[in-house]
């Protein structure tokens, strides 16, 4: 099994529309992998943002139980590879979790013919529905490449 953490901000817009994809197109993986999100700087149990869950049901996704998760040591630990949302993500989860700097990762850094491209996305937070559709699609066009790397990934046995 292996077990994919997404990390943003307050977790209550990038990450878990990333969740919510994420987990909808590995439904249709044979191997199974457990997603989760959470934030560097949230308060434990807000819901999403009422754009990322309208975007997202643009999708046919229900993202509206998901609630927010501080970044914990236990779930870096139990992830076997975080995505942050923007370079800074990865930045400082590397810094205060430098056991872990060799699992955390850029969300978009795996798209191919990346060069020339912002790795970042960008935080939708107070900002029109146009800004939450542009987010939800940024993180949607990564799900292949991210999924193309898992596949070089090895599996957690438990």
């Amino acid at each position: 099994m292996k077990k994919l953490l997404f990390v943003c901000t307050g977790n209550i817009c990038r990450s878990p529309m990333a969740e919510g994809l994420f987990r909808h197109a590995t439904k249709r993986i044979e191997e199974e992998i457990m997603v989760r999100s959470a934030g560097i700087s949230t308060v434990d149990g807000q819901p999403p943002s009422w754009h990322a869950v309208e975007v997202m049901a643009e999708q046919g996704l229900d993202i509206s139980d998901l609630r927010s998760l501080q970044v914990t040591p236990e779930l870096i630990a139990w992830a076997d590879c975080i995505f942050g949302m923007t370079e800074a993500h990865q930045a400082l989860l590397q810094a205060i979790f430098p056991e872990a700097t060799e699992k955390t990762f850029v969300l978009r850094e795996f798209l191919v013919g990346r060069d020339g491209i912002d790795l970042d996305v960008p935080d939708p937070i107070g900002r029109g529905k146009r800004d939450y559709e542009r987010t939800r699609n940024l993180i949607l066009e990564s799900v292949p490449s991210v999924l193309n790397f898992l596949r070089s990934v090895p599996a957690d046995p438990s």
